[in-house]
């Protein structure tokens, strides 16, 4: 019994840890926009998104998992096709769209205590980014860090903005164009922007890799890996589903904001007044930099692998240096021409996981 219990607390640590390297920036901003602009089809945008935000990556956790990598999945169907295609999605999920995207969304959470000036900004960034890096150095200690500590943190602050807020605001609102003719299909690609997909092609080696040194991996490694990712699935669609919900209590308020960091920022505090602004802050500064040092640790694991003339730490200094200057544009510009890339590449990628389906190695058990 005792045995049984301590698999089960390695493995939800484990399903923790894979969802708060997945809960980032994207994940908190684009829920409360969903549930704010579909409103009163806000149920069915959310079926859409969970669809593209959840299943799906989850999903490509599990098939990649047995190849040991995506570029190794890749490299079966043609040989060079692995490593490009791969140091693409590494590209676009490192320094130009995603790691960037966790610091200036949490940046803008802090606005009201940091001067917009680009001092403040670039000295905000480097304070960021110096954690993050610090949570990365040890890749296979994820598991303590964000399993353990950080993401069960996340989870409670999360809770304590989204629920006050389902009794205290008004009734849901109509819906908006695209959300009123097609809220699926709306849905469907805002969980695109979230980078999941295109993240969860980079997760698997290092969840596979804390999953190798757990106590619940040497006991059943094929077994771990279902259950956390089953683990990590639940996490992200309930909260998912509580910050649309969340959302979709609009009031007037919210007609000026532009992304779901300002909605957010708005009904908390609409709840709990001036104490708002320091509580979503920790929130927004723990989600990024849960998944900036995730995003960091994966984009160094496969280029050391990758250009072995360069150490771990050498490439994860280089990407957080990147993502630094990157992070400087600013979180809406990121967001304009990031969704194009991602409506593009994202369909690719799936199409090419369709192949590693079939035919796959079996993984220990």
């Amino acid at each position: 019994m005792k045995k049984q219990t301590f698999y089960l607390k390695q493995t939800i640590y484990l399903g923790i840890t894979l969802f708060s390297m997945f809960f980032g920036a994207g994940n908190l901003i684009f829920a409360p926009w969903l549930g704010a602009q579909a409103a009163g089809n806000g149920w069915t945008a959310l079926a859409g998104f969970i669809l593209t935000a959840v299943i799906l990556p989850i999903s490509v956790i599990l098939i990649i998992a047995p190849y040991k990598s995506a570029k190794d999945m890749l490299s079966r169907i043609y040989k060079p096709l692995g490593p490009i295609f791969m140091t693409i999605i590494y590209l676009l999920i490192g320094p130009v769209i995603a790691i960037p995207r966790t610091a200036t969304t949490s940046m803008e959470m802090w606005t009201w205590l940091i001067t917009d000036t680009l001092f403040a900004r670039i000295f905000y960034t480097i304070i960021f980014f110096g954690v993050s890096v610090l949570l990365a150095l040890y890749p296979g200690k994820l598991k303590d860090l964000l399993g353990r500590l950080s993401g069960p943190v996340l989870l409670i602050l999360i809770l304590l903005v989204c629920i006050p807020v389902l009794f205290r605001m008004p009734d849901v609102a109509a819906a908006t164009e695209p959300y009123l003719s097609q809220p699926f299909f709306s849905g469907l690609n805002e969980g695109y922007q979230t980078m999941d997909i295109l993240a969860a092609f980079c997760f698997g080696l290092v969840i596979l890799l804390n999953i190798r040194q757990s106590e619940a991996g040497k006991i059943n490694e094929r077994r771990t890996l279902l259950l956390t990712a089953l683990i990590a699935g639940f996490l992200l669609a309930s909260v998912y589903g509580l910050l649309t919900i969340t959302g979709m209590r609009q009031n007037a308020s919210l007609v000026t904001c532009t992304n779901g960091a300002q909605i957010l920022s708005l009904l908390a505090q609409s709840v709990w007044g001036d104490f708002s602004r320091p509580l979503i802050g920790l929130i927004f500064l723990l989600a990024c930099c849960n998944v900036c040092a995730g995003l960091l640790a994966c984009c160094a694991e496969y280029f050391s692998l990758l250009i072995k003339r360069f150490s771990y730490r050498s490439w994860l200094f280089a990407f957080a240096i990147a993502g630094v200057i990157s992070s400087l544009i600013g979180l809406d510009a990121i967001l304009a021409w990031g969704g194009k890339i991602l409506s593009i590449i994202c369909p690719i990628a799936l199409v090419l996981l369709l192949t590693g389906f079939y035919h796959r190695p079996k993984m220990p058990n």
